[in-house]
């Protein structure tokens, strides 16, 4: 599925927000608030000393707010590039065979952008969407029913 990584994230945004304050006092009162500074510490220590695997870990998390952005486009557009043959298909095989492992559709996405705009222009844009204008002129480019 194209969201399958989110999965992992609405699991965590599930807890409510008060849940931690709500733990820290049922810590205090119970006198157990030590060991939760501890492991609290601990947890904090590890994810700082673990090192980022350019291999295998995804370059950014899945942050709704921040990262996740509507695009529309055509199905034959959307095909070229996310198709069972498309690019982003084509480009997640190659970086496998290279050694990427835990390949994510948002890295992919976000590559196809940022290639986009390193390398398209203004004009190529602009020259893009005339056409497609223009080709709506023999018909529906899509069927809405």
């Amino acid at each position: 599925m194209a969201f399958d990584d989110l999965d992992d994230e609405e699991s965590e945004e599930e807890s409510s927000p008060g849940d931690e304050a709500l733990d820290d006092l049922a810590g205090t009162l119970s006198g157990d608030q030590s060991s939760d500074t501890a492991t609290t510490t601990e947890k904090t220590s590890e994810e700082n000393n673990s090192e980022y695997d350019v291999e295998n870990d995804p370059a950014f998390p899945t942050a709704k707010a921040q990262t996740q952005h509507s695009v529309y486009c055509l199905p034959d557009t959307w095909d070229t590039i996310d198709g069972s043959s498309g690019l982003l298909f084509e480009a997640e095989i190659k970086l496998r065979r290279s050694g990427y492992g835990s390949v994510q559709k948002r890295e992919l996405h976000n590559a196809l952008l940022l290639a986009a705009a390193k390398q398209l222009t203004v004009e190529d844009i602009s020259e893009a969407f005339i056409e497609t204008r223009e080709n709506r002129k023999s018909g529906k480019l899509i069927d809405t029913k």
